[in-house]
């Protein structure tokens, strides 16, 4: 099968879908943050069991993320006898049509790894950190 892309419609004989232009996108654009500003996307400490996501940009799978502004968000209570690692993901979520920033919270353990990434055809996440919570700690 042919299939050519993007010609203007001429008595809507042309209909392009976002997914049509995500595949474009997808096939010359790579899934990543944007490396302008440096800072984008940095996950940083803020205050108590919470971090601080700077603005920046990304492409997930052809569609466009962008936070205009600092935003933060909150980790889990530790562990009061094990030590965990929870990972900063931008999830793309096909269902739900959006890409958002979330906190995967690590399972606490003797020797702690960070949750596993989910890549499937409705969600698919970029690690933007992960974050070592201590047992005990609250901040």
């Amino acid at each position: 099968m042919e299939k050519s892309s993007f010609f203007n419609s001429v008595k809507g004989d042309r209909k392009y879908s976002a997914e049509d232009w995500a595949a474009y996108f997808g096939s010359i654009i790579g899934n990543g943050v944007f490396p302008e500003p440096s800072t984008g996307l940095q996950v940083e400490k803020y205050s108590g069991m919470r971090i601080r996501i700077q603005p920046g940009k990304a492409w997930i799978n052809g569609y466009f993320y962008t936070a205009t502004a600092s935003f933060v968000l909150s980790l889990n209570t530790a562990s009061g006898s094990q030590d965990r690692i929870d990972r900063v993901v931008l999830r793309w979520d096909r269902v739900n049509r959006e890409i958002k920033a979330a906190v995967k919270a690590g399972i606490p353990a003797a020797t702690p790894a960070g949750a596993d990434l989910q890549r499937d055809a409705d969600i698919y996440e970029l690690c933007l950190a992960e974050v070592y919570v201590a047992a005990g700690v609250t901040k």
